[in-house]
């Protein structure tokens, strides 16, 4: 886990840049003999290999970036700063709304509205809410209010850059924002917003009224598809490895369904003595126990249960798990690094019953949940994007504001965990859960650090996900192939791999399902001769694209009771489990590598 990663050579990012007088440099422009001027305010770093500058104290308009690190998935990160005498510094920011091969700002959130579908434009105002909430606590929410700073990139929402609250904004400031877009939405998102506005106006709403009415919008298109979803999994010891510590659910292929949850899960071990292996296994079995039984009565609740009850439960399951290794390491004399514990990377599929114009329909919620290093990825035939953000000392030092990504990256303890389960008691356990409504059809990938290290699935990724969309190549092949890639490419630890197929079908006129996001852009994603994870792709330049909440009134009194049972069972399965000291698996063999087309 202690490990100093570095882009690819060719990896030449286009940064955002924010400071005085510099609109009108003109284009190729040299800045500091390093950053060429591609537009206006967007430079390319022609020398990514060399650590960008950064001061010893950071000006105040840096520390926004820093602290929002956890939020990449919508927000920029603080690159280097660039000091000047007598003039204010300039800042670089990487992770940005741009496009990776143009150069050039992704499309305006008002823009990009008036052509995608109902679905899509439900999940942008969902995320613009759920991130009204987050920047709040982060006094960054007036980030939000200027229409040019909302860019969006497929599926996700994105911010150009981040400006303190000063006098925080309100709500009515937020609602002026949604009347202004809702000209261009479908009248089955633009009716039920405008309802909901014009009742803000009169002053009859609550805020818990509000999230409800905001998540019914969005799950009301949802249900206007159908989804499949198939499962493949495995993990390997690896060419230099004594030993697997890597454990992973499912074990070769669930195939598809229509509906009915399922569960994905990647654990990694740490700790000495066997330890490690012994974490892992563990915790996708206590998982696998616990989570049927508190989340099987979704799919009989006749109330759409809001995101915050479903995550209250996947956290107080996470914590049993956690609270139940930590009591094997005390009963077992273990102290400091000779803790046994495990990351925990998993994706639980919740159906939900939605009652629309034309009767009930069906959903399948995503929720994430994260805890360490082990990570999660939404990858289309268009882009690969993290969805999580790695627990580990490096991220540390910069959301307390002492170094820049890039720079703490080098540290020689980078890649150590701030945490992982069983290590430590749950009153210092933060699990991350998010929940995703994914409006397309794509894989979610979870994997170990044997794969993602050194950026390989970021290297990689485009040159198999059209094969596995459209079915060419199995998804037993995919996992097997990643893995194979972790071993020739890596090779210095364990690997486990999860892929998670989701198809999004949409009724046609001839009475058919057709993926949605499956078009004819595919055709191009796979290059004549390419390999299944190949490295045969000429480019020039690759360029790289918690607070506590309470609950919300009215919890079904099923969550409550399905709750204590579950966490009971848990328990007293852990406790012989633990008594037992079980052996792991000996892991599967991985299946042999798919061919090159």
């Amino acid at each position: 886990m202690n490990r100093v990663e570095r882009r690819p050579s060719r990896y030449k990012p286009y940064l955002w840049v924010i400071g005085t007088d510099i609109e009108t440099l003109p284009v190729d422009e040299l800045v500091g003999q390093r950053y060429r001027v591609v537009g206006p305010r967007i430079w390319l770093d022609t020398e990514p290999d060399q650590r960008p500058s950064a001061p010893d104290t950071f000006p105040g308009e840096a520390l926004p970036y820093l602290k929002a690190h956890p939020h990449r998935l919508h927000v920029p990160g603080l690159y280097g700063v660039l000091e000047r005498t007598g003039a204010p510094p300039i800042l670089l920011l990487e992770n940005a709304p741009i496009h990776p091969q143009a150069g050039e700002l992704l499309p305006e959130l008002a823009a990009g509205l008036f052509s995608a579908p109902p679905l899509r434009q439900a999940n942008w105002l969902w995320q613009l809410w759920e991130l009204w909430a987050t920047l709040g606590e982060l006094g960054l929410a007036r980030s939000l209010l200027e229409p040019g700073n909302l860019r969006v990139d497929g599926w996700r929402l994105r911010l150009v850059e981040l400006w303190p609250d000063g006098e925080p904004p309100t709500l009515p400031d937020l609602v002026e924002l949604w009347r202004s877009l809702l000209s261009p939405l479908h009248l089955s998102v633009s009716e039920p917003l405008r309802s909901l506005v014009n009742r803000i106006d009169a002053g009859t709403f609550d805020l818990d009224t509000l999230s409800l009415e905001l998540n019914q919008i969005l799950l009301r298109q949802a249900a206007t598809t159908t989804t499949r979803i198939a499962l493949a999994g495995a993990t390997a010891q690896g060419p230099t490895q004594p030993r697997n510590e890597d454990a992973c659910w499912p074990l070769g292929t669930q195939g598809e369904t229509a509906q009915g949850f399922q569960i994905a899960m990647v654990c990694d071990g740490v700790g000495g003595h066997d330890g490690g292996e012994v974490a892992s296994w563990l915790a996708v079995q206590a998982l696998q126990i616990q989570l049927p039984a508190l989340l099987a009565e979704t799919q009989n609740e006749l109330r759409v249960l809001p995101p915050e009850v479903i995550i209250q439960q996947l956290e107080a399951v996470i914590r049993i798990v956690n609270e139940l290794i930590s009591f094997q390491n005390d009963n077992q004399g273990r102290v400091g690094h000779q803790r046994m514990g495990t990351t925990l990377v998993m994706a639980a599929v919740i159906p939900q019953r939605v009652q629309t114009d034309d009767g009930w329909g069906r959903v399948n919620e995503v929720y994430l949940a994260h805890v360490g290093d082990s990570r999660a990825y939404w990858i289309t035939p268009d882009y690969c994007h993290p969805l999580t953000v790695d627990d580990d000392i490096a991220g540390r030092e910069v959301m307390a504001c002492r170094q820049t990504w890039p720079v703490a990256l080098e540290r020689s303890d980078a890649g150590a965990l701030t945490q992982a389960l069983g290590t430590r008691s749950g009153d210092h356990l933060q699990p991350h859960i998010q929940r995703f409504v994914f409006d397309e059809t794509g894989i979610l990938l979870l994997c170990s650090d044997g794969l993602s290290d050194n950026y390989r699935i970021e290297d990689a990724w485009a040159n198999y996900i059209g094969l596995i969309i459209k079915d060419i190549v199995t998804l037993d092949s995919a996992v097997a192939s990643w893995i194979e890639l972790a071993n020739q490419k890596n090779g210095h630890d364990n690997t486990a791999v999860v892929l998670m197929q989701y198809k999004l079908l949409v009724p046609t006129q001839t009475g058919q399902e057709t993926p949605v996001g499956a078009g004819a852009q595919q055709e191009s994603a796979i290059p004549a001769g390419a390999k299944l994870y190949g490295e045969n792709l000429p480019q020039d330049e690759f360029v790289a694209s918690p607070a506590e909440t309470k609950p919300p009134r009215g919890v079904p009194r099923w969550v409550l009771a399905v709750s204590g049972s579950a966490l009971l069972v848990g328990l007293l399965g852990w406790w012989l489990l633990a008594s037992r000291s079980p052996e792991p698996p000996e892991p599967p063999r991985t299946p042999p590598v798919a061919p090159a087309p």
